[in-house]
């Protein structure tokens, strides 16, 4: 073939390998960040989302962050906020971008070193479309397993120019190279392994053994003393960097399960996990984000299956690889690239994980690619089957990737799919009900949150997940004992005394409430806003004098903190002294324009005066800035619902009571909207659940005797009159009520 030809054919490969990696992956650019490893890395990450700058560099390489050095990564996550800021879609683009180069270099390397373009092209094709790649291209976080493959090829381009010209322009180029790459991700570890059996398999530059008839070498061999030297400085290096990676992960605590786990069981594990990545190379199902570790659950046969599955492969590899060294390359590959990963050191909690599969796979790819088709002319089958075979497989491939990258949309999707296709799975437990609870689905959220702390019982951040839906849901009283519970373990943290003193002041201790906001100021003396709330409790047991020092007093620490100028508006309010409240409320919103506190209580001292329009006005700040302020939900659609406009007062009402489930006065106030729109069984339901919270209150028992009875139903009617009654004996109206229904039912 000419070279023209040989031209011609390299760039129809490329072009194709583009199209089928696009195609497969377009998905992604319809997804978004998720909750896992992305705030940490991209989302939440000051120094990422302040772009790339010197204090950014700085901090790349001084940061071991996440339980990781990778100073690259950090960069180009910073690059890409530069360039992008946080729109997810450029984020999955510059991965898909970063996969699609490494693709082309994965053909175009092994080109290089066979000269056999299409056993090449159908590894690239492998590398660039197998579904157990999803994840490394659609997670963002991930950037550094496309970024650490992009320097693993490159560094082996790099090496075979050297073995090539023995220029030591190349030599240096490919340390460089790897340099790069375990600053991107560790994994690259392996690589001066993996160059050893390029050496071998095809360099052909070790020779190990006689030679074979007609056997073909790309570069002449050497002495081997001269092929160790030259890895030499590879291996210093990744020495390097595995005793840094150890060091910053058992600092960061992401080794703590390994301490915990006895080595056989981490050896069991890792040999099952082998024969579970071969498995999932054929058989690509069943995929998810994260795979339980089964923690010594594995039961005896499936160790010894899985062992025997890989001794045989071995013996086979051993007993034919003298004739085909291609097999001790692929299988030496796939073995090896793994080690760092495979959990004989145990890093987190997952038994596997598909995104070390992004090199591994390769090794497998190349056995399939030179043994299929000798295997086809050693039983002289058509050539037309492997023809047939790419054909099918790779359309299969793009399938199910396409697929599993849909899995990758939301946090719902892919934890969802996670728990449908594994089990005991308290991450994805824990992750989608950290969704459900961010998209305030709380009672949703709930469950999931109370499976994971079953499965992984010491979860402090589940605990805490827990008790944030519980209080949205109104379950105040075990939300405090999911807090007390992780005051225990932690009890010098300011934030968890200021969420338990939140607690305590709804339920009205007001006493332990200003217990815990001083404690949290005594273990951080910045820590302002509990010393404001302090001041905002004394003020409502009368004390004036003592909330306003409080107040004072942070002013005098930082004379811009609006909240404190706010809570002496309230002081004043309360003492009826209005025109001080409103300067003092005046004086918080121009110190920080968008607080909505500041807004709704100038509304509500607005609305005790008279001034309608003004508090009304106030109320629509109040809600614009922050429309999970449920007071001022309530007082707007308090405000609509005396206006007359009831679609409005219902809107807001309804968001008042879904942001606090037991804000009574707001279930009653919504109750009498829908009445008076004539939707009597939503206005049943809202007293009924105001009886559930109280079931003493007999304002509420009576009203919901009223609906009742407008609806006919009499029975239950009567029912509600006579607890009326029970707890209000002096109450007339329900009195004459409860006779103006036996006078029906006679």
């Amino acid at each position: 073939m000419t070279d023209r030809s040989n031209i011609r054919r390299r760039y129809l490969i490329i072009a194709s390998l583009v199209i089928i990696t696009i195609g497969s992956f377009m998905g992604v650019m319809n997804n978004g960040f998720i909750n896992y490893d992305d705030p940490a890395y991209v989302v939440n990450n000051e120094h990422v989302r302040a772009g790339l700058s010197l204090p950014t560099i700085v901090w790349a390489f001084s940061s071991t962050s996440e339980s990781n050095w990778h100073p690259i990564t950090w960069l180009s996550h910073s690059l890409d906020c530069s360039l992008f800021g946080l729109d997810p879609r450029y984020h999955h683009a510059m991965n898909l971008f970063i996969h699609l180069l490494t693709t082309i270099m994965v053909f175009l390397a092994f080109e290089k070193m066979t000269r056999m373009p299409w056993q090449s092209a159908f590894i690239a094709v492998v590398f660039a479309v197998h579904p157990l790649h999803v994840e490394s291209i659609a997670w963002i976080s991930e950037r550094k397993d496309v970024l650490s493959g992009f320097f693993w090829i490159a560094t082996m381009i790099a090496y075979v120019n050297y073995t090539r010209s023995s220029a030591l322009k190349w030599y240096i180029t490919a340390i460089l190279l790897f340099i790069l790459g375990l600053m991107s991700k560790p994994m690259l570890v392996s690589l001066p392994f993996v160059l050893l059996l390029l050496d071998y398999w095809p360099l052909g530059r070790m020779q190990i053994g006689k030679s074979l008839p007609g056997e073909k070498s790309t570069i002449p061999p050497i002495p081997r003393k001269r092929i160790i030297v030259e890895k030499i400085p590879f291996l210093v290096f990744a020495v390097l960097s595995s005793i840094l990676t150890f060091f910053v992960q058992q600092h960061g605590g992401s080794m703590a399960i390994s301490s915990r786990l006895p080595i056989t069981e981490r050896l069991t594990n890792a040999i099952v996990a082998y024969v579970q990545y071969i498995g999932k190379i054929f058989m690509p199902t069943d995929l998810a984000i994260f795979y339980p570790h089964p923690l010594g659950t594995l039961p005896s046969y499936q160790i010894i299956g899985a062992l025997v599955i890989i001794l045989s492969i071995t013996i086979v590899v051993w007993k034919y690889s003298s004739k085909n060294k291609y097999l001790t390359t692929g299988w030496l590959w796939f073995v090896g690239t793994l080690i760092p990963v495979i959990g004989i050191v145990q890093v987190g909690l997952q038994s596997m994980a598909d995104r070390y599969m992004y090199i591994p796979i390769i090794g497998i790819a190349i056995i399939i690619a030179w043994g299929v088709p000798q295997l086809i002319n050693r039983f002289k089958l058509s050539n037309n089957i492997p023809k047939a075979g790419f054909a099918l497989i790779v359309p299969l491939m793009m399938l199910g990737t396409y697929t599993q990258t849909a899995y990758w949309k939301s946090n719902v999707t892919l934890f969802q799919h996670a728990l449908t296709v594994t089990t005991n799975n308290h991450i994805a437990h824990t992750n989608l009900g950290v969704d459900l609870a961010d998209s305030g689905r709380h009672a949703e959220a709930i469950p999931h949150l109370r499976e994971a702390l079953r499965l992984w019982p010491n979860e402090i951040l589940t605990h805490s997940n827990l008790a944030r839906s519980l209080v949205a849901i109104g379950e105040r009283k075990e939300a405090l004992n999911q807090y007390n519970w992780i005051l225990e373990r932690t009890p010098t943290d300011p934030r968890l005394h200021n969420r338990i003193a939140d607690l305590l002041a709804d339920e009205g201790d007001l006493n332990g409430a200003i217990g815990h906001y001083r404690e949290a100021f005594r273990l951080d003396s910045t820590f302002l806003l509990s010393q404001c709330k302090v001041g905002k409790l004394l003020s409502q047991q009368s004390k004036y004098d003592e909330a306003k020092a409080q107040c004072l007093y942070v002013l005098r620490k930082d004379s811009g903190f609006s909240m404190a100028h706010d809570i002496l508006g309230i002081i004043a309010g309360q003492q009826k002294l209005y025109d001080e409240a409103i300067k003092e409320f005046t004086e918080a919103i121009r110190l920080d324009s968008t607080n909505s506190d500041a807004y709704n209580d100038l509304g509500i001292v607005y609305d005790n005066l008279g001034k309608e329009a003004d508090a009304f006005h106030m109320y629509q700040r109040a809600v614009h800035f922050n429309d999970e302020q449920w007071n001022a939900q309530f007082n707007l659609g308090t405000m609509y619902a005396r206006r007359g406009q009831l679609s409005d007062a219902a809107k807001h009402l309804e968001r008042a009571v879904t942001l606090y489930p037991t804000a009574l006065d707001a279930r009653s106030n919504l109750a009498r909207v829908y009445a008076h729109q004539g939707n009597f069984p939503a206005a049943a339901e809202q007293l009924a659940a105001i009886i559930k919270y109280d079931p003493g209150n007999a304002s509420a028992h009576f009203q919901y005797g009223n609906l009742l009875a407008k609806q006919s139903k009499f029975r239950e009617a009567s029912a509600q009159f006579q607890e009326t009654l029970r707890l209000a004996p002096t109450f007339k109206d329900a009195q004459i009520a409860l006779e103006k229904i036996q006078g029906i039912g006679s």
